[in-house]
């Protein structure tokens, strides 16, 4: 597939172990995968069982289609139809609790290609314990890192038996030597979710990683909610340098950190921008960078944008279309960088009155 600016960061990452995919391991969330066999204008499925995620696949080597694609889905507590979204391809869509699908091509004229593949999740009810940090991670009257000191300590992180990750095929963690930069990142999907369905979510992305990428496990490190929760992802170790598979060509020395959401137009709301500001924060400091610094890369691979072997300067904390012919982590998250990386190199500064409000 041709790398265009419109290509969004589900897919725009390699696997960790020498940027190749791996073998996916058994996942606890169901997945079902359609394929369109013939040419015509709509792929229609239907699942008594269920689904709550999706995602639109084209077939290899096929130019991106125009436009992307227009998907409706069917209400398993209703029975109605959703108003149709647009997607692009390969980008993952909460649409909640589904029992039906229709996928069209953006342009009305246009016939589905043969081989085009819908993977349908169900991510499943997840564990039985509420996770210990559903609520917001940071609330107005909590300290900004837990304890005092030179060195901040890391924040809130809900662990991954307490959202239900699947388990990992055992293949060996590959680590970095320390965290360079952090990378921001949007999931492009709708906005319109409840926080108490994250976890889910989360187990969503996961098995579309795994599914639909080839990947061993998530590609980001941290994905955080609209609500401020920071979700522990790729497995390794939160408190550590884990390589993950979120910016192709940086994964090693980096974190990806994803929020929850489609930002092209709909700025993040404050609480996700604190608890990435504040992970971000921790994760540098914690080597003896400077959050509001900027650092010199190189890339590992052809990306598309940058050649391998290139050197290229960017923030400490960067946008992923800062490194990859990408919109992620969107337009209007992407302009609240400057005000978050000022909140993460004074990570105590919220905790003065006004708080809630971020840096002008």
């Amino acid at each position: 597939m041709t790398v265009t600016a419109a290509v969004i960061c589900a897919l725009t990452a390699t696997a960790a172990t020498g940027d190749q995919p791996a073998a996916p391991p058994p996942a606890t969330a169901r997945a079902f995968t359609l394929t369109a066999g013939t040419t015509g204008p709509v792929l229609t499925a239907a699942h008594t069982s269920g689904f709550s995620m999706l995602a639109v696949t084209e077939p290899a080597g096929r130019p991106p289609a125009p436009g992307g694609y227009r998907v409706r889905t069917r209400s398993r507590a209703s029975g109605s139809w959703s108003g149709w979204t647009v997607l692009e391809p390969g980008e993952p869509w909460w649409a909640g609790p589904s029992t039906g699908v229709e996928v069209r091509a953006a342009d009305a004229d246009a016939a589905l290609a043969p081989g085009l593949r819908l993977d349908l999740v169900d991510p499943g009810p997840g564990p039985s314990a509420r996770p210990r940090s559903a609520a917001p991670a940071f609330g107005p009257v909590r300290a900004a890192y837990e304890g005092a000191g030179a060195l901040p300590r890391r924040p809130r992180v809900v662990p991954r038996a307490d959202w239900g990750a699947a388990q990992d095929d055992g293949s060996p963690v590959v680590y970095g030597r320390e965290v360079k930069a952090v990378f921001v990142h949007h999931t492009a999907q709708t906005n319109a979710y409840d926080c108490a369905d994250s976890p889910a979510i989360v187990r969503g992305l996961q098995t579309l990683h795994e599914r639909v990428n080839g990947w061993k496990d998530l590609g980001y490190n941290y994905v955080v909610d609209k609500c401020g929760t920071v979700f522990e992802g790729r497995a390794g170790g939160s408190d550590r340098p884990v390589t993950g598979a979120h910016t192709l060509g940086f994964n090693t020395d980096t974190l990806g950190v994803a929020v929850i959401g489609l930002y092209t137009d709909e700025e993040a709301p404050p609480a996700a921008v604190e608890a990435v500001a504040r992970l971000a924060g921790w994760a540098l400091r914690r080597y003896g960078h400077d959050p509001s610094g900027t650092v010199t890369l190189t890339s590992s691979v052809d990306n598309g944008r940058l050649r391998r072997g290139e050197r290229v300067t960017v923030e400490r904390v960067s946008g992923h279309r800062d490194v990859f012919a990408t919109e992620c982590p969107g337009t209007a998250l992407y302009r609240q960088l400057p005000a978050l990386r000022r909140l993460a190199a004074d990570p105590f500064g919220g905790l003065l009155p006004g708080i809630g409000e971020l840096p002008a």
